[in-house]
């Protein structure tokens, strides 16, 4: 049953049931269109019955009980099963932190960046278990995606960089100073709404785009004082009546090369600290 109902959704949860039931050898019942609900769940009709995967809240909102106690808070992601006006079943799942998670932040906060948090639709004991593998300073549990945006941050003159890659992160992402959508598996919306898109499953690219964004504002800064200088020593000679137009003319298409040729440097730039 929840396979049918989690069968065309691309939440990581939804995956997570997806390969669990393969790996029980279970397959999904025939059943018609799947109904996602951001931040609630997703539902589908087999044979005359409802089924409906999500959060407890997408339960009560749709009166769907369940018949015998549920248990308590386990640390993990409970994804509960309806079908009908039922809770039959609870599937927990636990979120693994990406790999270099942990070293990118303390990468960041070495590089001075000041307050790292995380912000999830999750319950808070999931957050909170995350938040403390990661070495996150805080974190905001069970929001929805219009309560991710970072104006309240922004207000108060802080400049915010969100990372994420769902749709439930795409408002964040668009009201953000920077927005990044990271990893393979990002959403359309989210790529469209970011500014920079890191295509690498790699947190360490983080830091390492700061890097990258310094040098080339340094290089910018270099290219604007190398063409003033050249064009105004022109300006000067030309004043003077002390410069040919060959030589006016080797100037300024002289100056255009060394931009250039200063700007490939980035080429070479180390994209992550030892490669």
């Amino acid at each position: 049953y929840a396979m049918a109902a989690e069968e065309t959704s691309t939440h990581p949860l939804a995956g997570a049931i997806m390969r669990y039931g393969r790996e029980l050898g279970a397959s999904p019942k025939a059943h018609g269109d799947v109904v996602t609900e951001v931040s609630r769940g997703s539902c589908t009709l087999v044979g005359k019955k409802t089924v409906r995967v999500g959060n407890i809240e997408y339960m009560r909102e749709n009166g769907v009980k369940a018949a015998a106690p549920l248990p308590g808070e386990t640390g993990a992601i409970p994804n509960y099963v309806g079908v009908g006006s039922e809770i039959v079943a609870v599937l927990y799942a636990m979120d693994s932190p990406r790999e270099n998670v942990r070293r990118a932040i303390n990468s960041l906060r070495y590089d001075g960046v000041g307050d790292i948090e995380l912000l999830t639709g999750d319950m808070e004991s999931q957050a909170r278990t995350v938040a403390e593998q990661v070495g996150a300073d805080g974190y905001r549990a069970q929001l929805l995606p219009e309560q991710k945006a970072v104006l309240k941050l922004q207000v108060q003159g802080n400049g915010v960089v969100m990372v994420g890659d769902g749709i439930n992160d795409a408002p964040a992402l668009a009201y953000a100073d920077v927005g990044i959508s990271m990893g393979s598996k990002s959403t359309d919306i989210a790529m469209e709404t970011s500014d920079v898109i890191i295509n690498r499953d790699d947190p360490m690219m983080i830091p390492a785009l700061r890097r990258l964004s310094r040098a080339t504002m340094r290089i910018v800064h270099q290219n604007f004082a190398l063409v003033i200088a050249i064009n105004s020593v022109g300006l000067i000679l030309g004043a003077a009546s002390g410069i040919s137009v060959m030589m006016s003319a080797l100037m300024h298409n002289a100056s255009t090369i060394l931009v250039v040729a200063n700007s490939l440097r980035l080429m070479f730039f180390p994209p992550m600290e030892g490669r």
